[in-house]
């Protein structure tokens, strides 16, 4: 599995950029256009993998952050069904 930037503020998960960007404009671009919901859709690479942070607000302790590649592991362990959102920037 993979994490791919859909645009500065969403992740999806899925085993291609086609199937993740597919499913994202179905059920979470909220009918806009993809020209305007996508910007430049994209595979993270290894090193964002492992530098950007996921904050699991259901989570308490260190348990609560993790990296992009230690949710998406424990995602696929736990059989989540793909592709799926990953994750969104909250400012």
């Amino acid at each position: 599995m993979k994490v791919f930037a859909m645009n500065k503020y969403d992740w999806m998960a899925g085993e291609s950029l086609e199937s993740a960007t597919e499913m994202y404009l179905k059920e979470y671009a909220d009918g806009l256009p993809a020209d305007e919901a996508l910007d430049n859709p994209r595979e993270l690479t290894e090193e964002l993998l492992d530098r950007l942070r996921f904050h699991d607000a259901d989570a308490d302790g260190p348990e609560s952050h993790r990296t992009f590649r230690q949710e998406l592991d424990r995602r696929v362990a736990a059989g989540e069904t793909f592709p799926c959102f990953f994750a969104n920037a909250v400012y």
